[in-house]
């Protein structure tokens, strides 16, 4: 997110987080990496809590004691932000530690290559796209997903709130600012017999959107419109999910992992999936701390981010498709991997089974996944930035 320069106009206050997520198979972000990432590893006890790192600990956690045994080593996929709260809640009220299980927290960055790192860790998690689990099964990567981070990928393309790109057949012979080679773009160019759509890179922020009326690049709802909106720039973000190229987000773990020490798959499962309802419960403790642990972040944009992922309900998803948070469709996984092999991303489907485990929901660990209601909800007098707490 914004930098801490306060003076308005392009620059640094709207150096912003534009989705090129995950690693190289998922995408990766352009925005000031290096210093990110120097901040964030120079004060890397907030996130080891493990017997290696007993110091690990944040002050907003309060007391917790060492859990013997092996470490986990989970790998997020960008800086710390909302997108991330319920690992953050996980962490700060100590949920992992009551489960039993010791977390180190990793910060994942451009080109992390997080399906490789995960493969060659024993102890490895991490955070990608659902299309991103088939690409690495197929590659050999001993790697599978164990739960649903987002029921729905909330990557789309955002376009200003007055262009005449309606719909995605609108993006025909026009240019989008976004990652080369998605598997997203193939299947629109299949599905909307898109012929002349020309691909500019992505900048890492929206100076270009907000220079140029024309201008359209992938986004995450939860983040490009709001820097966009301080700008005094409406937009509107089509959803990929809408198109029917809809893959979760999902944590993948090492085949080995989930194989020999299942039992700590599911105890970091449960951890993270208390984290996510405490994180929706009231997310100011983790944004407090996010605060002090990320540069790119700021309260009102963490605030829309919380109310954005509401809305669009990405973690619990929709209870009439049968949707809640960490839920596991097998035959929506094996519909993906049919998509994939017709855009020849892949080139046969693997069974299901090899790619996603069903025996680290919520359901299946014996956790209710309902949802606590919004702490913040959008306002629609300020242009979707919340205005208030419901206290």
């Amino acid at each position: 997110m914004a930098g801490t320069n306060q003076s308005s106009g392009i620059g640094t206050e709207i150096r912003t987080r534009t989705r090129i997520r995950g690693s190289k198979l998922s995408g990766c972000r352009l925005f000031g990496w290096i210093g990110v990432l120097s901040l964030v590893l120079g004060s890397m006890p907030w996130v080891g809590c493990s017997p290696a790192d007993p110091g690990g600990r944040s002050a907003e956690a309060g007391p917790q004691t060492v859990t013997p045994g092996p470490v986990l080593h989970f790998i997020h996929d960008w800086v710390p932000e909302p997108e991330h709260g319920g690992y953050y809640a996980a962490h700060l009220r100590g949920l992992w530690r009551e489960e039993g299980v010791s977390v180190e927290v990793h910060v994942g960055g451009p080109n992390s290559e997080i399906e490789k790192r995960v493969a060659l860790d024993p102890f490895g998690l991490g955070i990608v796209r659902g299309d991103a689990v088939f690409v690495a099964v197929e590659r050999g990567l001993p790697v599978i997903a164990v739960n649903a981070y987002f029921q729905h990928d909330p990557q789309g393309i955002m376009v200003r709130e007055d262009s005449p790109v309606r719909g995605f057949a609108d993006l025909e012979n026009r240019d989008i600012a976004m990652q080369i080679g998605a598997s997203w773009l193939l299947y629109l160019q299949k599905k909307y017999d898109l012929k002349r759509v020309r691909v500019r890179p992505v900048t890492g922020n929206v100076a270009n959107f907000v220079k140029d009326p024309q201008w359209i690049t992938q986004a995450y709802p939860t983040s490009e419109p709001y820097y966009a909106l301080k700008e005094g720039i409406r937009s509107r973000v089509l959803q990929l999910s809408e198109s029917g190229f809809d893959p979760y987000r999902v944590i993948i773990a090492n085949r080995q992992l989930v194989e020999k020490h299942p039992e700590l798959v599911a105890r970091f499962s449960r951890g993270a999936y208390r984290g996510w309802q405490e994180y929706y419960r009231d997310p100011r403790p983790v944004h407090d701390h996010l605060l002090k642990i990320s540069p790119t972040m700021e309260e009102a944009g963490m605030r829309f981010s919380y109310a954005a992922m509401r809305r669009l309900r990405l973690a619990e998803g929709d209870p009439a498709r049968g949707e809640s948070l960490g839920a596991v469709d097998p035959e929506r996984w094996h519909s993906l991997g049919a998509i994939l092999k017709d855009l020849g991303v892949i080139g046969s489907v693997p069974p299901v089974e090899s790619v996603v485990s069903t025996a680290f929901t919520p359901r299946a660990l014996g956790i209710d996944p309902v949802l606590p209601p919004p702490f913040w909800t959008e306002s629609s007098d300020r242009g979707g930035i919340p205005a208030h707490s419901p206290r």
